[in-house]
């Protein structure tokens, strides 16, 4: 007997992008089944992407329209240069090996990518820019990427960056969250003015991925935020919107020398994805009020 197709398989349905796709996906009325890896949920499956008798078990359990690679390693950037055995099995050999599970099963693979493939000097970068990445975890994104290219038919990379929204429960906080969290606390909150990026509010990233996905696209798109903006911008802009003491937030002018190398400007164009799809890319503003009412929804 056929196992009864489910449409969507979240991969890392306990995270911030994962919980926001969960969310919007049951607004629809869109079934949909979840994993988790250390973060538990009642209802999510526990699966090490790493683990290749797991990965067996998930796709003989399951029967997915779509796959969403949605998770990250915790300790981000740093972590992966420090460790690039484990950060190579994580980001590319476990994307490679889902990846050849969905192409026997027919799913498409949504994988979510980051601007860290690009080094920062020639922005905006339009999807077709030759990427050039300057550490590990840009370099094994990159790669996956590829892959995905060479060796499927059914898919969609979606590059993003400065993903935020209201998770307070997260073990892995994003920026907005960080701040939210030491400004509560009345401590000291060091935001770099020198390191540029597209805020991206998460709601706004998995409608357009799921309007992507409505519309049967396929390829690489970029889906960020409106706005161009350095962190220490940023941060003032929450604290104000958020009604947080922004005399707590201290500016940092220049790189930390022994800090793992990172893109300084990175600056995604939307403008595929705009003239594709209908869906609002808020600029950080508008995002952060959105951010602001869901923190007073939680009270």
């Amino acid at each position: 007997m056929l196992k009864e197709k489910d449409p969507y398989l979240i991969v890392g349905a306990s995270g911030l992008i994962g919980r926001a796709m969960s969310q919007s996906l049951s607004k629809r009325g869109i079934r949909w089944k979840g994993t988790y890896h250390s973060r538990f949920e009642p209802g999510l499956v526990k699966w090490d992407i790493t683990n290749l008798d797991e990965t067996k078990n998930i796709f003989s359990k399951f029967n997915p329209i779509s796959v969403v690679l949605c998770t990250n390693l915790p300790g981000g950037v740093d972590f992966c240069d420090e460790n690039r055995h484990i950060a190579a099995e994580f980001h590319l050999n476990s994307t490679k090996r889902i990846g050849q599970y969905c192409k026997e099963v027919n799913a498409t693979l949504i994988y979510l990518s980051t601007d860290y493939v690009f080094d920062g000097g020639k922005y905006p970068y339009q999807e077709e820019a030759m990427p050039n990445p300057l550490n590990v975890y840009g370099q094994l994104k990159f790669q996956s990427e590829q892959w995905i290219q060479e060796n499927l038919k059914k898919f969609l990379i979606i590059r993003t960056t400065n993903v935020y929204g209201w998770d307070p429960q997260t073990v892995t906080p994003n920026y907005m969250m960080n701040l939210y969290r030491a400004l509560q606390k009345g401590k000291i909150f060091h935001a770099p003015s020198f390191l540029f990026g597209n805020p991206t509010y998460v709601v706004d990233l998995v409608q357009g991925i799921l309007e992507l996905c409505e519309k049967n696209y396929s390829g690489l798109f970029h889906i960020v935020g409106d706005s161009f903006i350095n962190r220490f911008q940023w941060a003032l802009d929450a604290a104000t919107i958020l009604g947080l003491e922004m005399s707590l937030i201290k500016e940092l002018k220049y790189p930390i020398s022994n800090k793992i190398e990172r893109p300084l400007k990175s600056w995604l164009s939307n403008k595929k994805f705009k003239d594709h799809c209908k869906t609002k890319m808020h600029n950080h503003l508008e995002g952060l009020n959105l951010m602001k009412l869901s923190l007073e929804r939680s009270y």
